[in-house]
């Protein structure tokens, strides 16, 4: 085991002295060589569990131990052990990403640090093109994977990844998924932090969705979409933003953008499909797809029983 977070608590005095509980009884455990993604919207309590992982702040109560020894006691440690990408963008000023990668990684790794490792994680992500220019001319996507090969260019037993496709494109994003899973193959975990519900589905081994600062359900993604795994949901293209009136049988619904989606029980299947049909007829919606629950109907189900806009 790589990671063991016992019910940890952690608390801030607000302004007005009022209490407020980032962190409430959360416990987790990361094995060797495992993708685990912490899911959850701004504020839900992911950074501030992080930073305790990290040493950098203490928790109330609780303990974490990494490789089997307490952060608490050797906070350090913890910080030679893991790598880790932050959401915010990295500062490059003048440096080129080939410089700011080296440089970490002659300062992670030392004598042992192996230039070639670099040239691969380049070629990997496609980033050749950015690899000479100055770091003020760069795009938010190249800063974005220039801070994520400083964080794996040498890195700990322990890679800890804040949002790390922001900003990036597409193409590069589908690279930038196999170099995080290529980093597991010697026994290397990984933390995802994020927001981003499909990319999470894809990518990890188990999750945990936490909400207000505590862990609502974790597990594997067949697990956790086993708490809404009676349910099918329909995604509909809407024709434009305006609303429509939802069937009363929707068992829950979010939209984004000019995407509308919804969860529906088995046995209306038959009643919804003639429904998106009428809507189709109408021009009220382009087109439809009908699939079983994913993680983000399971996300919706457990922070809200109500429809929400994410």
């Amino acid at each position: 085991m790589i990671l063991n977070v016992e019910a940890v608590t952690k608390g801030y005095t607000g302004r007005r002295k009022n209490k407020m509980i980032a962190n409430d009884n959360i416990s987790l455990h990361i094995d060797e060589g495992e993708i685990y993604g912490l899911l959850g919207q701004n504020g839900a309590g992911k950074t501030t569990l992080v930073n305790q992982i990290l040493g950098l702040i203490t928790p109330d109560s609780g303990d974490i131990q990494l490789l089997g020894k307490s952060v608490l006691q050797s906070p350090a440690r913890a910080r030679s052990i893991c790598s880790v990408q932050p959401q915010s963008q990295v500062p490059l000023g003048f440096l080129t990403p080939k410089q700011a990668v080296t440089l970490i990684g002659k300062m992670r790794a030392g004598k042992k640090f192996d230039a070639k490792r670099l040239d691969t994680l380049f070629e990997a992500l496609d980033m050749g093109e950015w690899a000479n220019k100055e770091g003020e001319k760069l795009s938010g996507g190249a800063r974005r994977l220039t801070a994520f090969c400083m964080a794996v260019i040498a890195p700990g037993k322990l890679v800890i990844l804040d949002e790390p496709t922001n900003d990036v494109d597409p193409v590069r994003r589908r690279y930038l998924w196999q170099v995080i899973r290529n980093l597991t193959n010697d026994g290397t975990s990984v933390i995802l932090v994020t927001h981003n519900v499909l990319e999470a589905e894809k990518a990890v081994d188990r999750v945990a969705i936490i909400n207000k600062g505590r862990i609502l359900t974790q597990g594997t993604p067949s697990e956790v979409k086993s708490s809404v795994s009676n349910q099918m949901r329909i995604e509909l293209s809407l024709a434009s933003e305006l609303d429509i009136e939802i069937p009363s049988w929707a068992l829950s619904s979010h939209k984004n953008g000019s995407r509308l989606f919804f969860a529906i029980d088995p046995q209306e299947v038959t009643a919804t499909i003639e429904w998106a049909k009428r809507q189709v007829d109408l021009g009220l919606i382009i087109d439809y797809s009908l699939s079983p629950a994913t993680i983000e109907d399971a996300y919706i189900e457990l922070t809200s029983k109500k429809a929400v806009g994410l």
